[in-house]
């Protein structure tokens, strides 16, 4: 790894990067892994809305045959060293990705097994539409669990056709203020998969 202080998940989740590889090899197991379809299909559909990135700098892209990863840091920031973080990621569904009941707590697993003080909550689900198979917005919260830093997540995670969406914003704080919180639930809710 490049470094050593807390920041998101490639895989997806803010969780500190000591678990990265294990999370991305429990993100393949629990079948994120890619079909063996052509690239273009996660051209086929993405996911609109849910924060201005004006506001935001790329601060790491990744791409491979599974996913697409694009990390946003305040302006004058580094991934390295963030205060807030806004992560965008598009993950292939395969036939065994399973239902997000299932696949979500299974990417904390690691993390509360090292701080059993992890909270984490479904703040609420989507109903399917014709574009959307399911989604939630989820949060979660880590507290006093050295070396880490405190933190605070409000993520929305939309499964569609080809794809499994995940679009997340963690602050480096104990708690967001209740209308900071409110505030970004909503905004995240707004994201919506359309297909071209």
């Amino acid at each position: 790894m490049r470094h050593t202080t807390t920041s998101p998940l490639r895989a997806g989740l803010s969780l500190p990067t000591t678990l990265r590889s294990r999370c991305l090899r429990q993100v393949a197991a629990i079948g994120l892994a890619l079909a063996a379809a052509a690239p273009a299909i996660a051209q086929q559909e993405m996911l609109m809305g849910g924060f201005d990135t004006n506001a935001w700098e790329i601060g790491n892209q990744t791409r491979n045959q599974n996913q697409i990863v694009v990390e946003f840091v305040r302006p004058g920031e580094k991934v390295t060293s963030w205060t807030e973080l806004l992560t965008m990621q598009v993950i292939r569904k395969s036939s065994t990705s399973g239902s997000l009941d299932d696949m979500v707590p299974k990417l904390f697993e690691d993390l509360t097994k090292r701080c059993p003080s992890v909270k984490w909550n479904v703040v609420h689900r989507n109903s399917s539409s014709d574009t959307e198979e399911a989604g939630m917005v989820y949060e979660w919260v880590l507290k006093d669990c050295p070396p880490d830093a405190d933190q605070h997540e409000i993520a929305r995670v939309a499964v569609g056709r080809h794809n499994i969406f995940r679009l997340a914003y963690v602050a480096k704080t104990s708690a967001l203020a209740p209308e900071k919180r409110e505030s970004l639930i909503k905004e995240i809710s707004t994201a919506r998969i359309i297909r071209r």
